[in-house]
């Protein structure tokens, strides 16, 4: 797993084997299923799914987390 923080909004980018019980606790999470991607929120023992889509690449999931947290500048 991959852990970037900007601006105080931490993401974990997860690999094959991790699991989301890993990420920290209010953190976002980007997980690839069968060649796309889903963006996720992570608190307590959940994952709350911020798009209904899937996402076709890696950057798009982490443009929607940045989009809805206010980070582009």
């Amino acid at each position: 797993m991959k852990i970037t923080e900007f601006n105080g909004t931490r993401i974990c980018v997860l690999a094959d084997n991790d699991k989301l019980t890993q990420c920290p606790e209010c953190s976002y999470a980007v997980i690839e299923d069968s060649g796309f991607y889903v963006s996720l929120f992570v608190i307590g023992g959940e994952a709350w799914t911020i798009h209904r889509d899937l996402l076709s690449t890696l950057e798009d999931a982490l443009d929607l987390i940045a989009e809805r947290r206010g980070l582009f500048v």
